[in-house]
């Protein structure tokens, strides 16, 4: 069976998170989109290939020849899109951020429950043997008990007229844009629910109640006792970078965000260095994988439910505490 996906959303992103995936991923094609302008999403079909072109994101949910869903509109339209296409049977799988709110995020949770449907998280990271072997490193104990995390991702991003992450409104903003992936690596390695106790924020026009923020710095808290500071920056040069110390040693990666574009893994335990490189397709090959195989398969995926609302908290936490000023 080919599991046939819609697009909402003639969005950059799908570009190389869906349509190039797709090329790579037996077993799955995008049939169809559609975007808020319709002579946007046909130049975007004409441009990409793709079969069909619907007049509006319900039309295509309902379309009979599309299979499941990928949510790539602005944040603020993710939860109630990804419900709507969950009440029509069809799987989802949503960009990043999951949701605004943690109240939009467990709406979301429930619809799914609600209606037997798969809702993934577009954490494609997350699916790449590199943040496998963070995960099993950090978690084995090997590096003793983590006593500080080091994470950070900065990249620069014009602040052009129409670019939807410098609108507040709609979700933009260095933490809600960038911040997720640091985020998701300390919390996916940990193990652990964090807690933020400190965080600062430069925002556009200086005023944090109406510009988004351009650069966002946080302290965070593990129950073990952990420190972790997650910063992430849209004026600076791009870097994306993850650092565990524990009391047995420590494991430094470079590009946890996409290390199919080149990466460093070094680690050091007992006073014992190593190394390692990852050969493998990109995150978003390996995430459109997982989603296929948990529709068609009903494999397991970990970044969903529960997991997506605590994440959604603690950002909402950051950017409160940031925002006390």
């Amino acid at each position: 069976m080919t599991l046939r996906i819609g697009i909402l959303g003639a969005a950059r992103v799908a570009a190389y998170a869906m349509i190039g995936a797709a090329r790579e991923v037996d077993g799955v094609t995008v049939q169809a989109v559609a975007a808020r302008d319709p002579d946007r999403a046909s130049a975007y079909a004409a441009e990409h290939g793709i079969a069909c072109v619907y007049s509006g994101y319900q039309t295509l949910i309902d379309a009979d020849d599309v299979d499941a869903v990928y949510v790539a509109l602005p944040p603020s339209l993710h939860a109630r899109w990804s419900i709507a296409a969950l009440a029509a049977g069809k799987p989802v799988l949503c960009e990043k951020p999951f949701a605004l709110t943690a109240a939009d995020a467990a709406a979301m949770v429930a619809a799914e429950a609600a209606h037997g449907g798969l809702l993934m998280e577009a954490q494609h990271s997350h699916y790449h043997p590199l943040s496998a072997h963070m995960r099993d490193l950090v978690g084995s104990g090997s590096l003793g008990t983590i006593t500080h995390v080091d994470a950070i991702f900065c990249a620069p991003v014009p602040d052009v007229p129409g670019e939807i992450r410098y609108d507040r409104r709609i979700g933009g903003g260095a933490l809600w844009d960038l911040g997720v992936y640091p985020v998701h690596w300390a919390r996916s390695a940990l193990g652990e629910e964090l807690h933020a106790v400190q965080a600062s924020q430069r925002w556009v026009g200086g005023v944090p109640t109406h510009g988004a923020d351009v650069e966002t710095t946080a302290r965070l808290t593990a129950p073990a006792g952990g420190v972790i500071t997650i910063r992430c920056a849209m004026d600076q040069p791009l870097a994306a970078r993850i650092r565990f110390t524990g009391t047995r040693g420590w494991l430094d990666i470079r590009n946890p965000l996409a290390p199919h574009m080149g990466h460093g893994c070094h680690w050091e335990i007992d006073g014992t260095p190593h190394e390692r490189q990852f050969a493998a397709p990109s995150t978003y090959v390996g995430q459109l994988a997982a989603f296929r195989d948990a529709v068609l398969l009903g494999t397991p995926v970990p970044t969903r439910g529960a997991d997506s609302v605590a994440a959604i908290r603690l950002l909402t936490a950051i950017d409160t505490l940031a925002r006390e000023v």
